[in-house]
C-alpha cells in the first residue's frame, strides 16, 4: 500500500511538473486523496491543471507557479461543483472567451485550440447555422430579393456549379474583391466571379470578406449573375442554444435555476447604465456624468452595472502627447464623482471599457483593458471597478449583454461595397446592426482595414444572439430590435446621451442628460412640496 501511495505520489508531481506548476507537500497529500476517489485519474489530473491555468482562479495561482492547500481546495470545489454561487452580474474579459469551433466532418462543436484558421472558423460557424434553417431545407424558397418567385434554395457548393449553365442556384460564401473593380464569392472549395450589377438585396452592410448567400445564374461566360443578395439569416438564441446542448460559447459562471429565479425576483426592476465618451479630460463631460450618478442615487434601488466606455481622454493618446501623471489624475476625479454617491458606491459595479484613441497596446482587437498602472487611483477609490477588455461580455443573473466600443458605423460605411437600396429609409445604425448579428462576428471587415489577433477572434463572435448587444459608437444614439435582440448605441455622454437596459424586462432606452436633469429638478421640487405640506400640518 505504502508503495502504490509513493508511486501515486511521483504521477502526480510528474503530471504537474510537465506542465509548470508545482505542489505543496500539504497539497500533494491531500491531491493523493482524491485521485483515489475518481474513476479516471489521468483525466481528473487534466482537468484540474486545466482549471489551474485557464479557469476562474487563474488569477490567483502563485507568481512561483505554486499550488497552495487553499488554492486546491477552491479548484476541487469548482470541479466538484461545490463552488459558491456566481455572481449575478459578471463581465467577461474577451480574452478569457472559450474558443468552441464547428466540425463538419463530426457534425459538432468542439472547443479548439488556437489555430490560425480565422477565416475557416467563420465559416463554418455561419454555415452550420444555415444548414439548420427550414430556407434552405425547404425544396423552394421566396427569393432573398422578394421578387424571384419561387426557385429551388438548397445551398451549392461552388465547386460543383461546373455544368450548371442558366440554373438558378444559391450559394453561400466570402464576398472577395480578387481585383480593382471585380468581385467574386468564395467558399471553402472554391472561388466564383460575380456579377452584381442587377442585385436586389436585403437589410445589411456589404463589404469585402463578409459572408453572403447569393441567388442567381451561372452565365456561359463563368460569371455568377446574383439575382438578390442577402445576408445569412439570422438563428434565434433558443434554437442556438437547443443545437449547443449546454457548451458555453459565452464565458463567465452560469448560474442555475435556483439562483436566477432568486435574482430576478430581487432586480425585476435593475439597470445596466450604457456611457461612451466618458472625457474625463472634459469639466462639461465630468459634470454630465454628476448628472447621470445624481439622477441614479435618487433611486430606491441603484443600477447593478454602469459600463463607462471610452475614450477617456479628447483626444486620440500615444506615447508623444499624453502625460500619464494627468490621466492618473483624471482617473481619481472619477473615483471622487463616485464615491459622492455612497447609495451606487455601495450597490453598484463599474466597468471601464478602452475606446478608439485610449492608451493601449495598438489598435488590434481584441483590445486589452486600460493600463492598471493609469487607472490605480480609481482601482483604489471605487473597488468595485473593473478594467474590462474591448469587446466584453456581461453575464446579468440569466441575461447576456455583449459590449463593443468602435466606430463602427463610419468603418463600415466607407467600406460597403454595395450601398444601400434606393428608396430605403432604414438608420444607419439598423443596417450595421442586422450585419453583425447575421454574420455573427462584431467586426466583419478586411483585417488590413482593422487589425484583429487571429488566436483571439473567436471573442468577437456574436452567436448564439445575446439578448443585448451594445455597438458604442461617436454616431447619434439609437436604439433597435431585431430579432429579439436589443440593440443599443449610447451615444456620446459628451453630447448629453447614454442609454440603460433592464436584463430582466429586456427594455432599452436612450436617455438624454438634460431631460435627466429636469427630472432630478422636477423630484427636488417634488419633495420640497412634501416637506412644506408635512411642516405645514404639523403647525
Amino acid at each position: 500500500m505504502d508503495e502504490q501511495l509513493r508511486a501515486t505520489k511521483r504521477w502526480l508531481q510528474t503530471q504537474f511538473k510537465t506542465s509548470g506548476v508545482t505542489l505543496d507537500p500539504k497539497s500533494l497529500e491531500k491531491l493523493v486523496q482524491a485521485v483515489q476517489d475518481v474513476p479516471d485519474p489521468q483525466e481528473f489530473v487534466h482537468s484540474l491543471i486545466d482549471e489551474i491555468e485557464t479557469g476562474e482562479l487563474a488569477g490567483a495561482i502563485t507568481d512561483e507557479r505554486r499550488v497552495t492547500p487553499a488554492l486546491l481546495e477552491q479548484v476541487l470545489s469548482a470541479l466538484e461543483g461545490r463552488s459558491q454561487a456566481p455572481d449575478a452580474v459578471q463581465v467577461v474579459d474577451a480574452f478569457r472567451v472559450p474558443h468552441v469551433v464547428y466540425d463538419p466532418v463530426r457534425k459538432l462543436f468542439h472547443r479548439s485550440a488556437s489555430k490560425v484558421q480565422l477565416y475557416v472558423n467563420r465559416f463554418h460557424l455561419v454555415h452550420q447555422r444555415l444548414k439548420r434553417n427550414k430556407l434552405f431545407r425547404a425544396a423552394k424558397f421566396a427569393g432573398l430579393g422578394g421578387g424571384g418567385g419561387q426557385s429551388d434554395c438548397e445551398l451549392t457548393e461552388l465547386k460543383a456549379m461546373l455544368g450548371v449553365v442558366g440554373e438558378q442556384r444559391c450559394v453561400m460564401g466570402f464576398l472577395t474583391q480578387p481585383e480593382e473593380g471585380r468581385y467574386a464569392i468564395e467558399d471553402l472549395s472554391a472561388r466564383l466571379p460575380v456579377d452584381l450589377t442587377e442585385a436586389e438585396q436585403t437589410l445589411g452592410m456589404f463589404t469585402q470578406n463578409c459572408i453572403v448567400v447569393a441567388e442567381g445564374e451561372l452565365q456561359a461566360d463563368g460569371v455568377f449573375k446574383v439575382a438578390a443578395l442577402g445576408m445569412p439569416p439570422p438563428e434565434r438564441r433558443a434554437e442556438s442554444l437547443q443545437a449547443l446542448q449546454g457548451l458555453d460559447f459565452f464565458g463567465g459562471q452560469v448560474p442555475d435555476e435556483r439562483q436566477l429565479l432568486s435574482w430576478e425576483a430581487r432586480h425585476a426592476d435593475d439597470r445596466i447604465v450604457l456611457l461612451s465618451d466618458v472625457w474625463l479630460d472634459r469639466p462639461e463631460v465630468l459634470d454630465n456624468l454628476h448628472t447621470v450618478l445624481a439622477g441614479f442615487s435618487q433611486l430606491e434601488q441603484p443600477p447593478s452595472l454602469f459600463v463607462l466606455m471610452g475614450a477617456f481622454q479628447s483626444y486620440a493618446a500615444n506615447a508623444a502627447n499624453t502625460h500619464y501623471a494627468r490621466l492618473r489624475e483624471h482617473f481619481a476625479a472619477l473615483g471622487r464623482a463616485i464615491n459622492q454617491y455612497p447609495a451606487i458606491r455601495a450597490a453598484s459595479k463599474f466597468a471601464l471599457v478602452p475606446g478608439p484613441g485610449d492608451l493601449g497596446p495598438g489598435g488590434s482587437l481584441p483590445r486589452p483593458g486600460l493600463p492598471v498602472a493609469v487607472a490605480a487611483p480609481l482601482l483604489e477609490a471605487v473597488p468595485n471597478a473593473v478594467l474590462a477588455s474591448n469587446p466584453c461580455r456581461i453575464r446579468h443573473g440569466g441575461g447576456e449583454v455583449v459590449v463593443f466600443r468602435d466606430n463602427l458605423q463610419q468603418r463600415m460605411r466607407g467600406l460597403a461595397i454595395l450601398p444601400p437600396p434606393a428608396g430605403d429609409e432604414a438608420p444607419l445604425f439598423e443596417h450595421v446592426c442586422a450585419t453583425v448579428l447575421q454574420q455573427s462576428h462584431l467586426c466583419p471587415v478586411p483585417l488590413e482595414y482593422q487589425p484583429i489577433y487571429w488566436e483571439y477572434d473567436h471573442a468577437l463572435y456574436v452567436y448564439p444572439m445575446p439578448d443585448a448587444l451594445v455597438l458604442a459608437d461617436s454616431a447619434a444614439a439609437g436604439a433597435f430590435e431585431f430579432d429579439s435582440c436589443s440593440c443599443l448605441n449610447p451615444g456620446s455622454l459628451a453630447c448629453g446621451t447614454f442609454a440603460a437596459y433592464s436584463p430582466v424586462t429586456r427594455e432599452a432606452e436612450v436617455c438624454d442628460v438634460q431631460l435627466a436633469a429636469r427630472e432630478e429638478d422636477e423630484m427636488e421640487v417634488e419633495a420640497e412640496l412634501v416637506e412644506v405640506e408635512e411642516v405645514e400640518e404639523g403647525a
